[in-house]
C-alpha cells in the first residue's frame, strides 16, 4: 500500500531543505563572503576536523550504500562485513602515502597534479573529462535511488525528487562555497544516522528483542562471517 506524505512529513521534508540552503545563505554572507577561490574552493584550508571528516563520510554514505548494503545482507548475509577491511587499508593508505604527498602541494585538484607530474595539460584535461563522466553517471544513479525509493513509499513523483534535489544542492554550493558543502555534510549526518539508528532499534523491537532478531537470522542462514 502506497502512504504519501502528511502534514509532518512535509514539515520534515521541508525543513531539512531550507536549512540547508540557510546553511549556503550563513556562508555566502558570513565573513564578507566567498570573494576567492581559495574561500570558495577549499575554504581558505582551515576547515576544523570535525566537520570535515563528517563530511567525507557522508561522501560515502550515498543512496547506493544505505539501499544496496541491507539488500546485500538480506540476500548474501553477513559476509559482507568483510569489505570493510578493504576500506578500512584504503584509508589508512590514502593517510600514510596520498595525503602527505598532496597536502603540502597546496592544489586545489588532483588533476593539477597530473599536469605538474607529467608536465602536460593534455593529461590534466583528460583526467577532468574522465571524472565528470563518471561523476555525472555516478550522481544520476545516487539521485534515481532515493528518488524511486521515495516514490514506492511516499507516491512523490521522481521527477519532482530531481528537479528538488538539483536545485537545493546547486543553490547551497554556489552561495556557501566548499564551507557550505562541508556543513550541510555535517548535518546531513545527523539526519542519516539518526533514521538509520531508528530503524534499527525499531526493526528489532518489532521481531521480539535482539536474541530473537538473531535467531531468526541463524534460522535463515544469513550469519555466515567465513563461508
Amino acid at each position: 500500500m502506497t502512504r504519501t506524505f502528511d502534514v509532518y512529513d512535509w514539515i520534515v521534508f521541508v525543513g531539512i531543505l531550507l536549512v540547508s540552503v540557510g546553511i549556503g545563505i550563513y556562508h555566502a554572507l558570513a565573513g564578507g563572503g566567498q570573494k576567492t577561490t581559495g574561500e570558495f574552493l577549499m575554504g581558505n584550508r582551515k576547515m576544523s576536523m570535525i566537520p570535515t571528516a563528517l563530511s567525507i563520510l557522508v561522501s560515502f554514505q550515498s543512496a547506493i550504500l544505505i539501499l544496496g548494503a541491507p539488500a546485500e545482507v538480506y540476500t548474501k548475509g553477513t559476509q559482507y562485513y568483510l569489505y570493510t577491511f578493504g576500506q578500512m587499508f584504503a584509508v589508512l593508505l590514502a593517510s600514510v602515502v596520498y595525503v602527505p604527498l598532496f597536502y603540502p602541494l597546496k592544489l586545489t585538484s588532483m588533476y593539477e597534479y597530473l599536469e605538474l607530474r607529467f608536465n602536460s595539460r593534455a593529461a590534466k584535461l583528460t583526467g577532468t573529462f574522465i571524472n565528470i563522466i563518471s561523476t555525472l553517471i555516478y550522481s544520476g544513479i545516487t539521485s534515481f535511488a532515493p528518488s524511486t525509493a521515495l516514490q514506492a513509499m511516499t507516491g512523490f513523483p521522481e521527477w519532482a525528487s530531481f528537479v528538488t534535489i538539483g536545485i537545493v544542492c546547486t543553490l547551497y554550493t554556489c552561495l556557501g562555497g566548499l564551507k557550505a558543502v562541508i556543513w550541510v555534510d555535517a548535518f546531513q549526518f545527523l539526519i542519516m544516522m539518526s533514521g538509520i539508528l531508528v530503524i534499527i532499534v525499531k526493526g528489532v523491537l518489532e521481531v521480539g528483542g535482539f536474541g530473537e532478531m538473531w535467531k531468526i537470522n541463524q534460522e535463515w542462514n544469513r550469519v555466515n562471517f567465513w563461508k
